[in-house]
Parts: structure tokens; sequence; C-alpha cells
């Protein structure tokens, strides 16, 4: 069991991972001192993450921020937060709301403000792939919207052929019978980016996300690789 933004687009082999739970909440949150929103906080302020997809992002609101590297789990952030190394850190809501921290967001973006990462706010199980027995298990509980979701999003990443520095968001939405995809790609150094939006029927969620995932990478010219 798996969060699955943090698993590679690569399977492992003898491994399969088909079954994907309801998705959670996919968006990005902000927790500052004095419980500011983004828009108020003062010039040179220090924004932890440690995504520079987040950072990327967050610089194209606002331009006139630092950012620092931050590691640890959320109550090891939250601490170097009130320990005044940081004036905010990003983070994931569902990262917050499962821990039952919801108090300590000061601003939640919504998904084209800060495109999440593909995945985001979904569990993955992952099992043998011969494992007979238990993959007709997981397809009992294996959610198929938030499944058709995630091959669209993660097919992006699958194209792409990034590693954990590209800064890459993705996210898929559904309406009825027609799946929509919102994605976004910077260069190595964050200078470019690349921003796409396209819709397909449901049926065809995985050939959006191959067809975008393509675009982009032609768009880009590989400059979100070393």
């Amino acid at each position: 069991m798996h969060a699955l933004k943090d698993m590679p687009f690569k399977e492992t082999k003898g491994l399969i991972t088909g079954c994907f739970l309801e998705r959670n909440d996919p968006r990005e949150i902000l927790i500052s001192k004095d419980d500011k929103y983004l828009k108020d906080l003062a010039p040179n302020s220090i924004i932890g993450t440690s995504s520079f997809r987040r950072e990327f992002q967050i610089k194209k609101i606002r331009d006139d921020l630092e950012y620092k590297l931050i590691r640890g789990n959320v109550d090891t952030r939250i601490r170097k937060l009130n320990e005044n190394l940081y004036d905010a850190i990003i983070l994931s809501y569902a990262g917050i709301d499962s821990l039952g921290l919801n108090q300590n967001i000061s601003q939640t973006f919504s998904t084209s403000e800060i495109i999440p990462c593909a995945g985001q706010g979904v569990i993955a199980l992952q099992c043998r792939n011969n494992d007979e027995d238990l993959i007709v298990l997981l397809k009992e509980v294996d959610h198929q919207l938030t499944h058709k979701s995630i091959k669209a999003e993660r097919n992006v990443l699958k194209i792409l052929e990034g590693d954990c520095e590209t800064a890459v968001g993705a996210f898929a939405s559904i309406e009825g019978d027609k799946i929509n995809l919102e994605v976004e790609l910077f260069s190595l150094d964050g200078s470019k980016r690349f921003h796409l939006k396209s819709s397909k029927s449901l049926d065809k969620a995985e050939e959006l996300g191959i067809e975008m995932g393509k675009a982009l990478k032609k768009m880009s010219n590989n400059s979100y690789k070393k």
C-alpha cells in the first residue's frame, strides 16, 4: 500500500499496481506564520518545500519570495515553521487531513492555481503480478473513476520519463462520460513553463495521457532533463 504520488512511473519487475482507492482531496495547501495567505506574505519570505514542482509553481504567483528545501514528516515540517526557520510551507491537503491537522491550514489552492503531481491524494495497492487470487480481490475495491484518472495522469509521466527532479503536474477530472486533463511542465531551472489542457471521452483516458505527454515533450524540447 503506497501513496501513489511517491511511486515511480516504471513498474517494479514482478509487481503490479492495478488497484486504486477512491481519491482523497488532491489540492495543495499553505501553512504560514500568523495564518497569512500567500499574497499577504512579505517580500523575501522563506517558503519551505521539498518539491521543485511546487517551488516553480509558487514562483509564477510570487516571484519575490525565497525558497528553501525542507525535509521530514509533516509534524517535523510544522515544527520547523514554528521555530521560525520558514515563513510558510507548502504541503498536500490529503496528508494534512489524514493526520487531523486541518486547523493549521492557512490557504487551500485550487487544482488550477497549483496543478498537483500525478496521483496526488490516491492510495495504490500493489501486489505480485502472479498472485491471481489477490489480483481478483483487489479488483473488488478498485475505484474505477479514480483508476481512469490515474491512468491518464501517469501516462504523462511515462512519456516524459522524468525522475524525482522533474517538475511536472498532471491532474485529471471527470465530468459524466468526459475526462479533462491539465498538465504543466517546467524546464530544469524553472525559467520556462509548458502548459496544456485537453479532453476526451472517458474510454480514451489512457490515450489522452499519452498524447499530452508527447505534446509536452515536444514543446519543451527536453529542457526538463539534465
